[in-house]
Parts: C-alpha cells; sequence; structure tokens
C-alpha cells in the first residue's frame, strides 16, 4: 500500500479526491479519462514497476471506450494499493445511518419543544466537502468541523457524532445550554457509554441523563 505522502508530488487531500472521483467513476461504469490517468501516473510516480498502474495509463491515453471493462478492473486494482479516506458521498449506506442518527436527535429536539434540523453538505468548502453538518431550522450552524466519514464506522459512533454537532449548532441558535439533565438541571454531552449513545450529566459524579433520541416528553432546556 503506499504511504500516505508518496503520491508523486500530489498533496494528500488531492489524492483523496482523486481517489474518491476514481472510486465513484468505477462503481457507476462512468469513467473519466483524464482522472484515470491523472490516478495512475500518480501511482506510477512512486511505484514505477506498477502494472497495473501502467496498463491503466496506457489505456487513458487511448481514450477507447471498447476498454473500460479492463479499465475499470485497472481502477479497481490502483485503488486497492492506495491509501485514501472515502467519503460520505461515495458511501451511501453511511449516509443512511447518519439520517437515522438525525432523526433520534430531532426527537429530541421535539421533546424539548424545538423544531428539527438536518444534514448537509458544505460544499463552499473544499477542506471540509467530504464532511456533513447539523444546519439547524433558521440556518445555523456550529463551530466545529462537523460529522467526518470516520465518525460513522458504526452506528453508536454516528449517533454520538451528529449529537455532538446537533448540540454545537443548536445551542448557537438558542444562545442556552442544550439538552438539559432533567434531575440536576445541567448541561448535558453527548457521549458512548457502555456501547449506546447518551446524553452524560456531570452531577453526582457523573450518570446517563438519557439515550440519545430518548428525551422525557415535555423535557425543558433550561
Amino acid at each position: 500500500m503506499l504511504a500516505s505522502a508518496d503520491h508523486g508530488g500530489v498533496d494528500q487531500e488531492d489524492f483523496d479526491r482523486l481517489c474518491r472521483r476514481v472510486y465513484s467513476e468505477v462503481r457507476a461504469g462512468a469513467l473519466e479519462y483524464p482522472d484515470m490517468f491523472d490516478l495512475a501516473t500518480a501511482v506510477l510516480e512512486v511505484k514505477p514497476s506498477d502494472r497495473d498502474a501502467a496498463e491503466l495509463a496506457t489505456l487513458s491515453l487511448d481514450g477507447v471506450a471498447v476498454n473500460w471493462p479492463r479499465m475499470m478492473e485497472l481502477g479497481d486494482a490502483v485503488l486497492a494499493t492506495a491509501c485514501f479516506e472515502l467519503g460520505l458521498s461515495e458511501e451511501p449506506a453511511q449516509m443512511a445511518g447518519l439520517d437515522d442518527a438525525m432523526r433520534l436527535v430531532n426527537r429530541d429536539l421535539s421533546a424539548t419543544g424545538l423544531p428539527g434540523c438536518r444534514l448537509r453538505f458544505m460544499d463552499f468548502d473544499p477542506d471540509l466537502d467530504e464532511n456533513r453538518f447539523v444546519e439547524t431550522w433558521d440556518g445555523e450552524f456550529g463551530t466545529g468541523s462537523g460529522v467526518p466519514s470516520i465518525a460513522v464506522a458504526d452506528p453508536v459512533s454516528a449517533l454520538v457524532a451528529v449529537a455532538e454537532d446537533a448540540q454545537d449548532a443548536v445551542m448557537h441558535t438558542i444562545w442556552t445550554a442544550w439538552p438539559v439533565c432533567p434531575a440536576h438541571r445541567l448541561g448535558a454531552h453527548a457521549r458512548r457509554y457502555r456501547e449506546a449513545a447518551v446524553w452524560w450529566c456531570t452531577g453526582d459524579g457523573g450518570h446517563v441523563a438519557a439515550s440519545v433520541g430518548h428525551l422525557p416528553p415535555g423535557a425543558s432546556r433550561v
């Protein structure tokens, strides 16, 4: 596998984007010759003897549609040796998991008398274009970096990540703590506890205020 910094002069972020484009193109069966060629040459700069990359570069220059099946095979093979991170837009199942998490967090918003939020991409910022962000009912966002693809490795991690970003965005909207522990009137924070996503209160040495998605109906904000 190529080391993360070894891409023939292409920096990691650009290489990741290139790999994600090729990944999507191969999955869709809609290849772009320049992308395939750029991927092949980036690999050949580091591994000149890579036969798959060399053949991919040659076929990309030929630009003949009849070569597409072979190019898709080669694209897969080259990607398998590359060190890159898939984004959420390339993994629909992960995006569906985040949408499920957002629905649970919206239950808690409803329990506290607040409107729901939504997840969206911040396509105006190329440094964060693969993260998703919670947007409140009036268009506010938090100050963090959103929900990265690495945060959705499992449903609990996804729910904690969405809850954290939602909390940040909501508090920037209402300018007060949210959510609040019903017992101690302290602000609670999302965390993983005993393999579940919970709202954690620091009162009395720390305890679960509620599972994320299960704040009691009628719970107040402050």
